[in-house]
C-alpha cells in the first residue's frame, strides 16, 4: 500500500509539472526510492523521467539501506552517462554497495566522501568487482575538518584501487590536499586518465619530480596532465628536466607566470618542438626571431610559430632595423601566420619590404597609420600589384582607417583622434581598391578627407562597403552634384551602393546647398530605401527642397525637426513610404498623420 501511494503521488507530479518548471533537492530522489521497491522496468522508467526532471542531479546521503541502493541502482542503469552522483551517506553497507553498482552503470560525475572511497576501494580490492562501472569525472569531497596524513594516504590508495577496476577518464581532487608523495600511485595508473590537482598540489609534487628526478614518475606526471603546465609557476631548472625526458608529450606553459623564459630565449631555442607558449609577450617573441636571426637558425622556425599557435605578435614595439631583418628572415621560412604588428614602429624604408613578404602572412593587425603608409607603399607603383592583393587578403578586405584601437594607445596619444586624409592619401587608397578583385569594406570613420581626397573615392565607391563618420558622408553628398549628368548619376548610384542603401545623416546641421545636393542624389537613383534626417534642424522651406524626391525612400525619419503644420499636405504625398517617423517636430494638428497608419507621430 506504501508504495502503490507513492506513485500515486509521483505519478500526479509527473502529470501536473512542467518539465522547465520542475524543482526539487536532490535529496528528493533518495526519499522516493526509498518509499519504493523498484522491479517492473516500467516503475524505473517512472523514477528514471523523475531524475531527468531534477536536472540528473542524485545526492545520496544519511542512512542508506541495501533497498534504497538497489532501487538506485535500477534506475542508474537506465539513464545513460547524464548522472552527477554525490555520494556521501552516513552509512552504507557493502552490499548496498553491491547494490548500487551490480548492474552496468555510466556517470557524467562521482562525488565520494572519504569514508565512501575507503569502503569503495575495500569492495573492489575484496570481491574483484566494478568492471561495469564508467566514470566521466571522478571527485572527493571537501571535508569539514582537515584528515590526517595517515587517512588522506589511505584515501589515496582506495581510489588507486577504483582507477584498477573502473574505467575513469578524469580524476578531480583540486577540493582536497594529499602529500605530494602519496599522489605517486595515481600517477604511476596505467590507463588514460587525466588528474587534476590543487596549484598547491602541483607545486609540491614539481618539487618532488625535480628532487626525485625518477624518469618513470616524470613519464607518468606529464601523461596524466597531458603536458599541460599553464596554471603552474616553473623554474629553468624543473623546465629543463621536463623538457629533457625522452617521451613525446608537449608541454603548455604560461608566460605570465613564468617571465623567467623571456631570459632563457637561446637555451629554449633546441626545445621549440617540444614547448607551446600561451600569452607570450612581444619582447619575447622578437628575441626569440632575433636569435634565430642571428643564429641563421632557419630549420627552428616551423618549431617556433609552432610554438607561438602561428602568432608573430610585436605590438607596441619600436624595431630596429636588424629587428625588421629579423622579421622578414622568420616570414620568409614560414606560411600562413598571423602578424600583429599594432602600434608597432617601422622604419620608413622597410616598409616596402615587408609588403613584398605579405604572401607568406594569413592575417595582418595593423594600426592605421602603418595601414596608411602600406596603402602607400602598395600605390607607389604599377608593380606592386600582387603587394596590393597581398595586403587586402591579410587585411580580410577591411581598410580600417578609423581609431578603433586608440584603447591601446597611451592616454596622452588619445587626445587627437581625428585623421586627416589628403588628397595623396584617398588616391592611394582609390589606387589599391582599384586593384581589387572583391568587394571591400572601407571604413572613415574618425576621419577627416578634403574635398579634393573625396573626389577621388567615387571611382571606387561602387567597389565598397563604406562606413563613415557623419560629416565625410555629408560631404560625399555635397560632391554628388557635377555638371555632366551621366558623372552625377555614377556617382549617386556608387553612393548608394557604398552604403548598402541605408543613409544616416542624423544630427547634421542641414542647409540649402546640402538639401540640394541631397535631393539632387535621390533624384539621380532609386536605390536610396533608408534616410535617416533626425535632429537635422530642417524647416518647412528645407523639406520643400527635398519633397519632390522623399517619395522614393521606404524608411524615412524626420523626427526632431522644425517641421510645422504647413508641411502637412507635402508629407500627406509620400504614397511610397512604408513608414515616416514624424516625433518632436511642430506639428499641432496631426488628425490627418493619425489615420495613415505609416506616419508615427505623437
Amino acid at each position: 500500500m506504501v508504495g502503490g501511494a507513492a506513485f500515486i503521488v509521483l505519478e500526479l507530479c509527473l502529470l501536473t509539472v512542467h518539465p522547465y518548471c520542475f524543482s526539487c533537492g536532490p535529496e528528493f530522489f533518495q526519499r522516493v526510492c526509498t518509499l519504493l521497491s523498484v522491479r517492473p522496468r516500467e516503475e524505473a522508467e517512472r523514477l528514471a523521467s523523475l531524475l531527468r526532471l531534477s536536472g540528473f542531479t542524485l545526492l545520496l546521503s544519511g542512512e542508506l539501506p541495501r533497498t534504497t541502493c538497489l532501487s538506485v541502482g535500477r534506475v542508474l542503469q537506465l539513464c545513460g552517462s547524464n548522472v552527477d552522483l554525490i555520494l556521501k551517506p552516513r552509512k552504507m553497507s557493502v552490499k548496498g554497495a553491491f547494490a548500487l553498482f551490480r548492474r552496468k552503470t555510466q556517470l557524467h560525475s562521482l562525488k565520494l566522501s572519504n569514508d565512501m572511497a575507503l569502503l569503495l576501494g575495500g569492495w573492489v580490492r575484496r570481491w574483484g568487482v566494478g568492471r561495469q562501472v564508467t566514470v566521466e569525472e571522478l571527485s572527493l569531497s571537501p571535508q569539514t575538518a582537515q584528515p590526517s596524513r595517515r587517512v588522506l594516504l589511505k584515501v589515496v590508495s582506495s581510489l588507486a584501487s577504483l582507477l584498477r577496476y573502473w574505467a575513469v577518464r578524469q580524476l578531480d581532487l583540486t577540493e582536497v590536499c594529499v602529500p605530494a608523495l602519496g599522489l605517486t600511485p595515481l600517477l604511476l595508473h596505467d590507463g588514460p586518465l587525466k588528474i587534476k590537482l590543487s596549484e598547491k598540489n602541483v607545486q609540491q609534487l614539481l618539487s618532488l619530480l625535480h628532487e626525485l628526478q625518477d624518469q618513470d614518475l616524470t613519464w607518468s606526471f606529464l601523461s596524466k596532465f597531458r603536458g599541460d603546465l599553464t596554471s603552474f609557476s616553473l623554474n629553468w631548472e624543473l623546465l629543463h628536466l621536463l623538457l629533457q625526458h625522452p617521451s613525446a608529450q608537449t608541454l603548455t606553459v604560461n608566460m605570465r607566470k613564468n617571465l623567467f623564459l623571456q631570459e632563457n630565449v637561446t637555451r629554449l631555442l633546441p626545445y621549440l618542438d617540444r614547448i607551446v607558449f600561451k600569452r607570450p609577450c612581444p619582447s619575447f617573441v622578437l628575441a626569440a626571431i632575433r636569435e634565430i636571426y642571428k643564429a641563421r637558425a632557419s630549420p627552428i622556425i616551423p618549431s617556433l610559430l609552432r610554438s607561438l599557435d602561428h602568432v608573430i605578435n610585436l605590438t607596441c614595439r619600436e624595431m630596429s632595423p636588424m629587428d625588421c631583418d629579423a622579421l622578414l628572415y622568420t616570414l620568409a621560412h614560414s606560411d600562413g601566420v598571423k602578424l600583429n604588428l599594432l602600434w608597432t614602429s617601422i622604419p620608413a624604408w622597410k616598409t616596402q619590404s615587408i609588403l613584398l613578404n605579405l604572401d607568406k602572412v594569413s592575417q595582418l593587425s595593423v594600426d592605421r597609420n602603418l595601414l596608411l603608409r602600406l596603402v602607400h607603399g602598395c600605390a607607389a607603383s604599377d608593380a606592386q600589384q600582387g603587394a596590393a592583393e597581398s595586403l587586402l587578403r591579410t587585411v580580410q578586405h577591411r581598410l580600417d582607417l578609423s581609431c578603433s584601437s586608440c584603447v591601446e594607445l597611451p592616454e596622452e596619444d588619445q587626445r587627437d583622434t581625428l585623421l586627416r586624409l589628403t588628397a595623396g592619401d584617398c588616391r592611394a587608397v582609390s589606387s589599391i581598391l582599384r586593384r581589387s578583385r572583391r568587394d571591400t569594406q572601407l571604413i572613415l570613420q574618425d576621419c577627416e578627407v578634403q574635398d579634393s581626397g573625396a573626389d577621388l573615392l567615387f571611382p571606387v565607391l561602387h567597389k565598397v562597403k563604406l562606413r563613415a563618420s557623419k560629416a565625410v558622408l555629408l560631404q560625399l553628398v555635397s560632391l554628388v552634384p557635377v555638371n555632366s549628368e551621366r558623372d552625377r548619376v555614377g556617382r549617386a548610384v556608387s553612393l548608394c551602393k557604398a552604403l548598402e542603401a541605408e543613409l544616416d545623416l542624423s544630427h547634421c546641421t542641414l542647409d540649402q546647398r546640402a538639401c540640394a545636393a541631397l535631393a539632387l542624389m535621390l533624384d539621380s537613383c532609386e536605390e536610396l530605401t533608408e534616410l535617416d534626417l533626425s535632429h537635422c534642424q530642417l524647416t518647412d522651406q528645407l523639406l520643400l527642397t527635398l519633397s519632390a524626391q522623399l517619395h522614393k525612400v521606404q524608411v524615412l525619419d524626420l523626427s526632431h525637426n522644425n517641421i510645422t503644420d504647413a508641411s502637412t499636405d507635402l508629407l500627406l504625398q509620400l504614397v511610397s513610404a512604408n513608414t515616416v517617423q514624424l516625433f518632436g517636430n511642430n506639428i499641432v494638428n496631426r488628425t490627418s498623420f493619425e489615420k495613415d497608419k505609416k506616419f508615427e507621430i505623437w
